[in-house]
């Protein structure tokens, strides 16, 4: 029989401990959100100053940009993102880039300022080694980074909500693929397609860290890890007739 302890009372500790728990967790969500807003908009607010700023005074950040294999082009990797053309071109990457770095503080806070920083700086320096001589601005290439991280990150990490994550973003985002492509005059493939390298690259380096959620594993997925390890140590295991594990012998004991 399971006992739980009670005070003069008759107030169950062990369930208020429990309650305790959980809403520890819903509060540490709730944070989570507000922080992962936040991180969305400002970025968005930033990003719309630097705009209007340029609107307002009439004049064209545009020489800001990167302009590949030139010195005052490796500047431009950080100033990029954050020039844009016209109206038309800050409107379209506004949407995505919030919902997508608001994704990426929300799934993987732990990580999420050295991947949406590298995506810049990573993504941009190929810009600026294989682009065209032409200024490359906007904030497109990050978006693709981001969109291709969080997509192969579900994948590859095989999570349910990190997948669920990845659909959702093939469902809002699937058409992106047509901008990997030299398809149509005066957008920038190249930031695009590097853009999405990074993004998969990051995804694969960063594999087996910097979720905010950590899920439980099952037992068969411990026990699959363990037998890994004493695989590259040098054991080997031992089955019954019926398959099962007896024990797990080292290849050196085995040849002696």
């Amino acid at each position: 029989m399971s006992k739980c302890r009670k005070n003069l009372f008759g107030i169950n500790f062990s369930t208020s401990k429990s309650l305790m728990k959980s809403s520890k967790k819903e509060i540490t969500k709730e944070i989570t959100v507000k922080n992962s807003l936040t991180m969305g908009i400002v970025l968005l607010v930033v990003m719309w100053l630097v705009f209007l700023a340029e609107w307002a005074t009439n004049a064209s950040y545009g020489h800001y940009g990167l302009l590949p294999r030139s010195k005052s082009g490796l500047l431009g990797i950080l100033l990029a993102p954050f020039i844009h053309g016209d109206w038309n071109h800050i409107i379209n990457n506004s949407p995505p880039i919030f919902i997508l770095t608001t994704a990426l503080f929300y799934f993987y806070r732990k990580i999420a300022f050295e991947i949406l920083l590298m995506s810049a700086i990573i993504g941009g320096f190929f810009v600026w080694i294989a682009g065209r001589e032409s200024y490359h601005i906007g904030m497109s290439g990050v978006i693709y980074s981001l969109a291709f991280f969080l997509f192969f990150s579900g994948v590859i990490r095989k999570d349910l909500k990190l997948l669920a994550i990845s659909l959702f973003v093939v469902f809002l985002y699937g058409s992106m693929v047509w901008g990997l492509l030299p398809l149509q005059q005066g957008v920038s493939f190249e930031g695009h397609l590097f853009g999405a390298i990074t993004g998969t690259g990051l995804a694969y380096i960063y594999r087996k860290n910097g979720e905010t959620f950590v899920r439980k594993k099952y037992q068969f997925e411990i026990d699959e890890e363990n037998e890994e390890k004493l695989k590259a140590q040098g054991y080997r295991k031992i089955t019954d007739e019926f398959g099962f594990t007896i024990k797990y012998v080292h290849k050196d004991d085995v040849e002696n």
